[in-house]
């Protein structure tokens, strides 16, 4: 009884020894290892470059300095990406910065690799927004509201994710990915205004990318500051003036 109770422990001994050499096998090699997460630093980055720092005022009343990146600092900066960040075996976190235009280009330079947005802390997917072919009624579509108007080539887009007349933001981060979207023509230059929470701004601006001409952005009573761009008439860094107010 003793040897089967011996001859029974080493051969337990003997499988977990062989399940743990090929677990460690399979972490070396990378084969079920997770990607390797490397964080894109707009701000550092920013004054690598000498982005100019000034200081604003906030909604709230407060200030703060904040990097006030112009058209030669955002092409040089996503020239600077496309040589650090090219590993398609990484997982990127494109880190929060003061203007949805600048995240929104850094997010798009890096595609098509794996792309996460860290916004607050938390790791955000680029997910595909669901679309519909009319503009989706808010009380169904988590309180969003939206305002198309179409002039020749160009798309202007009024957009709300917060309840009207709040001072503070209402739009839960987490539902940003349940959100309906409306189709837009394609092959058009889109120009948004947005209102809410920035993830929420970038989530929708990068799900009208890849059928837009280029896309610019505008938050506050900013004008709109192109992004991302597929065109020679406007480049990205591009400011064009807003005229459309936003009331939702």
């Amino acid at each position: 009884m003793k040897y089967a109770i011996k001859y029974s422990i080493i051969v337990f001994v003997l499988v977990f020894s062989a399940m743990v050499t090929v677990c460690n096998a399979e972490s070396e090699d990378g084969t079920n290892a997770e990607p390797e997460k490397v964080t894109v630093d707009i701000e550092k980055l920013g004054k690598e470059l000498g982005v100019k720092e000034v200081e604003v005022q906030r909604p709230d009343g407060n200030s703060r300095i904040s990097q006030q990146w112009g058209k030669a600092d955002i092409q040089k900066a996503m020239a600077e990406n496309l040589k650090r960040y090219s590993d398609p075996g990484k997982t990127y976190l494109v880190d929060a910065s003061p203007s949805p235009v600048i995240t929104l280009a850094f997010i798009q330079a890096l595609q098509p690799m794996n792309v996460l947005y860290l916004y607050a802390g938390a790791e955000m997917p680029m997910c595909e927004l669901k679309k519909v072919d009319k503009i989706p009624g808010a009380d169904s579509n988590y309180g969003v509201r939206f305002e198309i108007v179409e002039e020749g080539d160009k798309v202007f887009m009024n957009f709300n994710s917060d309840e009207p007349g709040a001072s503070q933001h209402t739009f839960a981060t987490d539902d940003t990915c349940k959100l309906t979207i409306p189709e837009i023509p394609k092959g058009k230059h889109l120009f948004l205004h947005a209102r809410g929470k920035y993830c929420t701004m970038v989530a929708l601006a990068f799900n009208y990318v890849k059928d837009s001409k280029s896309v610019s952005i505008a938050s506050h009573e900013e004008d709109y500051t192109c992004a991302v761009s597929f065109s020679d008439d406007i480049e990205v860094g591009d400011v064009t003036t807003r005229t459309l107010p936003n009331d939702l």
